[in-house]
């Protein structure tokens, strides 16, 4: 992991000192885990579905023509939350609430080609690996009630990254493909990270993430 991270840094500082275009961005984002778990010859299916933002930056650098490559490095935050509740007969209630959370850096390192739709405005595509590494995810289950005039609540907190957890990997690679829209140093652009990693250390597990973004950004 830290000889991938140390190339995307060379990258980036090669990418500094040939004086390349530094850009800014934020957005929003969805992330979306996959698991299929196999036991004998009947698999089990279940989703993790997310939404956040993201933060961040990029180096655009031109190879040749209207070829760039641009490598970033940005700072994304996931959510989601759920509740359920019920009651028996007015004298007994209960509720569970569930918060997931996750905390990543992303560094894409993309190819993007692109041609003037008008003198002001442009259109490129982009397409290349994104390696992304989790600081942090948990899931997060509250559960209350009460019984007449007896209540009570209890919390519990699942760590995605320890063994005892989900035990997922927090090393991704993803593949990324998308457009940007440029007018006047502004960039309009959305996409799509197709995860080729299996993210789960189970054995008989296999889980994948992919996430749709969309976002706007800003030429220094």
């Amino acid at each position: 992991m830290k000889k991938v991270f140390a190339f995307a840094a060379a990258i980036v500082l090669f990418a500094g000192i040939a004086n390349a275009q530094i850009g800014i961005n934020a957005g929003y984002a969805t992330q979306n885990y996959y698991f299929t778990y196999t036991n004998g010859n009947t698999n089990y299916n279940d989703t993790i579905m997310m939404s956040g933002f993201f933060v961040g930056g990029n180096y655009n650098l031109n190879l040749t023509g209207d070829i760039n490559l641009s490598v970033g490095l940005q700072l994304r935050y996931n959510t989601y939350s759920d509740s359920a509740s019920g009651t028996i007969y007015g004298l007994a209630n209960g509720k569970v609430k569930r918060n997931d959370e996750q905390m990543l850096i992303d560094v894409p390192i993309l190819v993007n080609y692109g041609f003037n739709l008008t003198d002001d405005l442009k259109l490129s595509a982009f397409a290349g690996p994104t390696i992304s590494y989790a600081l942090s995810g948990k899931t997060t289950v509250t559960s209350s009630g009460n019984v007449l005039f007896l209540s009570g609540s209890s919390t519990d907190e699942i760590n995605w990254y320890d063994a005892d957890g989900r035990n997922m990997s927090p090393l991704d690679v993803s593949f990324t493909l998308g457009l940007n829209f440029d007018y006047k140093g502004f960039r309009l652009f959305g996409g799509f990270n197709m995860g080729m990693m299996n993210l789960s250390k189970e054995d008989k597990t296999t889980m994948k993430g992919n996430n749709l973004f969309v976002g706007i950004g800003y030429a220094l």
